[in-house]
């Protein structure tokens, strides 16, 4: 059995009938981030690092995330005694991510304008293509040649960058083809034209793209450029965010994203701002009775 279908299991066997209704729905919805098919017996400390990473990666507070390892470990515990897994080595030495920050807003329309339209950085066009998918940092400058199909305008999600070295996407719902499409077709074949590595984005030496190397070109480019520089996870949110906007069904949104479920993409990424209050605002006009000058002379006292 999978982590994901323990955990399932878990909840259902074991806590449903020891809470109340309102604790165990919280539970589900904590646990719908538990993504990973890595059998029990051969869970590593390096899986459960992964499932941490992608909930940081995708914006989520820092309480979802502790919430989450907390229904690991208390599954993982109930597995030990059961003797399903040997040993809890795995849950040692786990990364949390820093106490929540600023809650993190989708880019405006001119600061996307900004990003796509500028120049002067080798980077420019990770920054756009990343707009352009919504992929997690690690999943494009993980991407390799072989991942793609020109022919068919295809992207197959299949690896992660990892300091440098390819992993495999281990769930399913992160095993993806996203199609190629406008600007991203141009990039990508500008990128095949000038080729001089097996992946598609690399650094200016042709080798693979260093995570902090790209974190500090961007701050400092999109200082120059006028862009608020936050963290990569922005340009997923921007993503998702005109996507949902643009009337892109919001399962199709998850699926392009890699969740594995539709209340994720829609809790995280589907912001109000202030254009969308202003366009609620254009719906509801109209859409009730208004006293004319002949009703408000009658009967007004």
């Amino acid at each position: 059995m999978n982590l994901t279908d323990w955990v399932k299991k878990w909840l259902v066997t074991y806590k449903k009938i020891m809470v109340k209704p309102s604790t165990f729905d919280s539970y589900v919805t904590y646990a719908s981030h538990v993504d990973c098919e890595v059998e029990l017996s051969d869970l590593r400390q390096e899986d459960i690092q992964e499932l941490i990473n992608r909930m940081v990666e995708d914006g989520l507070k820092l309480s979802t995330v502790k919430h989450m390892l907390t229904l690991v470990r208390q599954s993982l515990q109930k597995a030990k005694k059961l003797g399903l897994v040997s040993s809890l080595a795995m849950l040692d030495e786990l990364e949390l991510p820093p106490e929540d920050a600023t809650e993190v807003k989708p880019f405006r329309r001119d600061e996307v304008e900004r990003i796509m339209c500028a120049d002067g950085s080798y980077y420019c066009d990770v920054y756009r293509a990343l707009m352009l998918t919504g992929l997690r940092v690690g999943e494009l400058i993980g991407l390799c040649w072989s991942d793609v199909d020109l022919f068919a305008r295809q992207l197959h999600i299949r690896n992660t960058d990892y300091r440098g070295q390819l992993q495999r996407v281990k769930t399913r719902h992160g095993r993806r083809t996203l199609p190629i499409y406008g600007e991203l077709e141009r990039i990508i074949h500008d990128r095949y034209r000038s080729r001089c590595s097996d992946r598609v984005f690399t650094n200016t030496l042709g080798q693979p793209i260093k995570y902090r190397t790209l974190l500090d070109n961007w701050r400092f480019f999109s200082s120059r450029i006028g862009v608020y520089g936050g963290g990569f996870h922005v340009f997923r949110h921007t993503f998702a965010h005109l996507a949902l906007r643009r009337g892109v069904p919001a399962k199709v949104v998850s699926a392009w994203l890699g969740h594995a479920d539709v209340a994720i993409t829609l809790r995280i990424y589907d912001t109000v701002d202030s254009d969308d209050l202003r366009r609620a605002a254009e719906l509801l006009d109209g859409f009730l009775p208004v006293r004319t000058q002949k009703n408000n002379a009658i009967g007004v006292v």
